[in-house]
């Protein structure tokens, strides 16, 4: 379940991936990998800019099944409040506690940066892979301990115009690319020090490098709760906009 917090795609090869039942096999394995009832992690997460200097943030996210996220900034304190909402039917909301109220993020703008960091909205907003992208088996896993490689395409229009993940045995994924039109890589995602919670295989390390910028944002998995209720009233715009 390392797409609990980013559910974060690749991409590879200039566009020309065609869906096939292998494909669509994995991402069926990947989501149901990745699936929780519900979740609320807190992570620490360092952001180092191309100079060499770094930025703390703590964030927590919480999450309701395949139907809702709520990602939220709870320092610095000059960040705080400041949160990103996911719908199941695709929605997102980004609330800014300065520039009230919370406002829909559509088309490109999913593709920004969230408050500082490396990861993108979209890459925080992906519940799932399946019915998203087209996706085909590049090479498969040589060994026990080996990864298969995916080439995803998204339906939707993207500055990410590929995805290439790479899976393990257990159908998690450890690493993603984004890569341009011109199959050029632009960020990538890797995940590690996997560990077991509740029965979930959660990712305690992940690291985004912005290569066009030379920035870099790790996030540690500092508290992960996958056995307490969370209350629907949580996952909603009123709840979002509230400090």
């Amino acid at each position: 379940m390392s797409s609990i917090l980013l559910a974060v795609a690749t991409l590879l090869g200039g566009g020309l991936a065609h869906a096939d039942e292998a494909g669509d096999a994995w991402l069926a394995r990947i989501d149901a990998a990745a699936h929780v009832e519900q979740a609320h992690l807190v992570l620490d997460v360092e952001v180092t800019d191309k100079r060499g200097q770094t930025a703390p943030r703590t964030l927590a996210v919480w999450q309701q099944g395949d139907d809702a996220r709520l990602v939220r900034l709870l320092a610095p304190t000059r960040l705080q409040g400041t949160s990103l909402l996911v719908g199941g039917d695709d929605t997102v909301h980004l609330f800014l506690p300065a520039y009230p109220p919370a406002r829909r993020v559509v088309g490109s703008k999913r593709q920004d940066s969230f408050m500082g960091t490396d990861f993108a909205v979209e890459d925080l907003a992906r519940l799932t892979y399946s019915g998203r992208y087209d996706c085909t088996v590049v090479a498969e896993a040589e060994g026990p301990d080996g990864l298969t490689e995916l080439a995803l395409v998204p339906h939707e229009r993207s500055k990410v115009a590929q995805l290439a993940l790479w899976v393990d045995g257990k159908s998690v994924v450890r690493k993603v690319e984004h890569r341009d039109a011109e199959d050029k890589v632009m960020r990538r995602l890797t995940m590690d020090d996997v560990r077991t919670v509740d029965g979930v295989h959660l990712a305690h390390k992940l690291q985004v490098e912005d290569l066009a910028r030379g920035r870099k944002t790790v996030a540690i998995l500092r508290e992960a709760d996958l056995a307490s209720p969370l209350s629907a009233e949580l996952f909603t715009v009123t709840n979002l906009e509230r400090p």
